[in-house]
């Protein structure tokens, strides 16, 4: 089956991290607006990039997957006002990424199964040098694919969810990739989840109809589920968003880690009546 051999041989290696390495890494790390480095060796030989931001009075972690080619630096508008809100962010550099030094010696195949290894990876450093915080998955296109999965979604790669996470937040997606994802893969993602997309969110080569975006939402268990949809928004909407647009993606996903996160009970009120202003459409499942 495509993927699944490479993947799940590079997710048995994954059960046990160089933790060490990323506890005394991270024992002096300090807050703020640019990250922290921290070189963690994978089971797969290679040295995964974490970039790592710590926020003050920290509630909650959030481990953050790229787009397609991305790195995480290029979200540092949202991930910065998610750590200013109390959430750390822990990224990985994907082998995917132009900016990687190991970019070419990897094909799109052996790209996606070693994001799930990142993952995992990041995962078990979370627990590690964060014992007791909730985490949430969280990422854009390719990597909201991988959050997804994260989250329980099953594609023929098998099942990778972790049942720790509290959430997901889906930026985009990466559409119904032939092959790997299939008509039953959502029904695995039963936790909480916010999918943000647009009605110009398209993906040459993978998603021709925006509405090809929903299919997180609409057929996962419903259940603490919120599609969000901006007129005229395109798949780099996170990025390119005016200030008012960008105003309610930050205060959607704040109230959504608010609520699923830790629990809180008002920040779930203020969720599910949260307001769709002009050009804006809200679902709940």
């Amino acid at each position: 089956m495509l993927f699944r051999a490479l993947a799940i041989g590079l997710i048995l290696l994954a059960a046990s991290p160089a933790l060490s390495t990323a506890q005394t890494a991270l024992s002096t790390e300090a807050a703020g607006s640019d990250p922290r480095h921290v070189m963690i060796p994978a089971p797969d030989g290679r040295t995964i990039d974490l970039s790592v931001w710590t926020a003050p009075d920290e509630r909650g972690v959030i481990v953050f997957s790229p787009g397609f080619n991305s790195t995480p630096a290029a979200y540092h508008r949202i991930l910065s006002a998610w750590v200013g809100h109390g959430y750390s962010v822990i990224a990985p550099l994907h082998v995917d990424s132009l900016q990687h030094p190991q970019h070419a010696d990897y094909d799109n195949r052996a790209a996606f199964a070693t994001r799930i290894m990142d993952m995992a990876v990041a995962r078990s450093v979370v627990r590690a040098t964060h014992p007791g915080k909730p985490i949430i998955a969280a990422g854009h296109s390719f990597g909201s694919l991988i959050s997804l999965i994260e989250g329980g979604a099953v594609t023929a790669a098998g099942a990778h969810g972790d049942p720790d996470l509290k959430g997901v937040i889906a930026l985009s997606s990466a559409g119904d990739i032939p092959g790997l994802v299939s008509p039953t893969t959502w029904e695995g993602l039963d936790i909480p989840l916010m999918l943000i997309t647009g009605d110009r969110d398209l993906v040459p080569g993978f998603v021709a109809d925006w509405r090809d975006h929903r299919r997180p939402f609409d057929a996962s268990p419903a259940g603490g589920k919120t599609l969000i949809i901006f007129e005229g928004a395109d798949h780099e909407f996170v990025d390119n968003a005016d200030d008012s647009d960008f105003a309610l993606v930050i205060e959607a996903t704040e109230a959504f880690l608010d609520a699923y996160a830790t629990g809180d009970a008002d920040a779930l009120a203020r969720l599910n009546a949260l307001p769709a202003p002009d050009g804006v459409s809200i679902e709940r499942r």
